[in-house]
């Protein structure tokens, strides 16, 4: 019935959901993990650092099972059609060139469609 085929969507939707909070707070604390790591001896960084990249492999890989993507916005040009929030936007004149300088939240896509924007620092390149 149609009446169950809705009940079904509402909970692919809100499992959805709950997929994009967990995948944003574990990007969350993969930052702050990385932050952390810089500040050890290179032989003790190197060994955590391969556990992250796993980690995040086994995040990215589990994204794609689900149909869902997360997509890295740092390193872009930036333009006001992003699929992005920037939090310093107010610090730029209009001409000046930006690029995505970091990513405080994820982009996560499913199926082309947005299911998340990401949250964005940016900062001022030479033209």
């Amino acid at each position: 019935s149609s009446k169950e085929d809705l009940m079904e969507n509402e909970v692919i939707v809100n499992h959805e959901e709950i997929i994009v909070k967990i995948v944003t707070e574990n990007w969350r604390l993969m930052k702050l993990f990385i932050k952390v790591i810089t500040k050890l001896d290179a032989s003790e960084a190197n060994r955590y650092l391969n556990q992250i990249r796993y980690f995040q492999k086994t995040i990215y890989d589990s994204l794609d099972e689900a149909g869902m993507k997360l997509v890295n916005l740092e390193g872009q040009f930036f333009d006001a059609g992003m699929a992005a929030t920037p939090l310093n936007i107010d610090e730029f004149e209009t001409d000046d060139k930006l690029v995505v300088e970091q990513m405080i939240e994820p982009l996560i896509m499913k199926d082309g469609i947005i299911r998340k924007q990401a949250i964005i620092n940016l900062i001022k390149v030479d033209q």
